[in-house]
């Protein structure tokens, strides 16, 4: 669990600012307070009801070994998705993880599921692999939650500590205040269903749609 969700595991996650490099350009976001309130909207409103609920979702799939569930689930994850930044960086993510888990850890299901994206039938996205690659390694649901949970976050902090820029100590106080919140979404998700599954953050959907047409950016688009 924790080698998948290292910033030195190779997925790219880290290389994607979802959003924040514009809102930093603009001055919206200029000190941690402002980073903190990103995290919060982005947890809630991206992250909650959409990708950790896919990966729930996607984990009990798993443990059924019911695979029309899991591509079923992998398309809506890719059309709630509407901002092609954070699209392509669930796809670039997804695909990563898959490349260097099959190497490593491969299951029955998961080689299934990466044939069904090689055929162009599935998309891969990254909350979806993340929830086989964690059944492959018998990682528990509430431990794969709040292990996605950290990798959005610190992501997004590291991002922060480099686009603000700010403090590594910072970086770390951002993470302590929203820390709360996260094991709060982990714990409120766990009895919900797909009739759940919702996202809407359109400020930071649009900052990220604006951030390919940035004069300069640090991040990849």
């Amino acid at each position: 669990m924790f080698q998948i969700t290292d910033s030195f595991f190779p997925i790219g996650s880290f290389a994607y600012s979802r959003g924040l490099e514009t809102y930093v350009n603009e001055e919206t976001v200029r000190d941690r307070k402002g980073l903190e309130k990103f995290l919060k909207a982005y947890l809630t409103g991206l992250t909650a009801k959409s990708d950790v609920l896919f990966l729930i979702l996607s984990w009990e799939a798993a443990e059924r070994e019911e695979l029309s569930t899991i591509l079923r689930l992998d398309k809506l994850s890719h059309s709630m998705r509407l901002a092609r930044e954070l699209r392509e960086g669930s796809l670039q993510a997804g695909g990563q993880l898959l490349k260097v888990m099959r190497a490593l850890h491969s299951s029955k299901l998961l080689e299934h599921f990466a044939g069904e994206v090689e055929t162009g039938k599935a998309w891969g996205h990254h909350p979806v692999v993340f929830a086989l690659v964690c059944g492959a390694l018998e990682i528990s649901k509430e431990d794969s939650v709040i292990a996605y949970l950290y990798q959005t976050v610190s992501s997004i902090v590291s991002a922060g500590v480099r686009l603000i820029p700010l403090g590594h100590l910072d970086g770390q106080r951002a993470i302590e205040e929203v820390r709360p919140l996260a094991l709060k979404i982990a714990e409120d998700l766990v009895s919900l269903s797909e009739d759940d599954l919702s996202s809407f953050a359109p400020g930071i959907e649009i900052r990220a749609m604006k951030h390919e047409c940035l004069y300069t950016r640090l991040f990849r688009s």
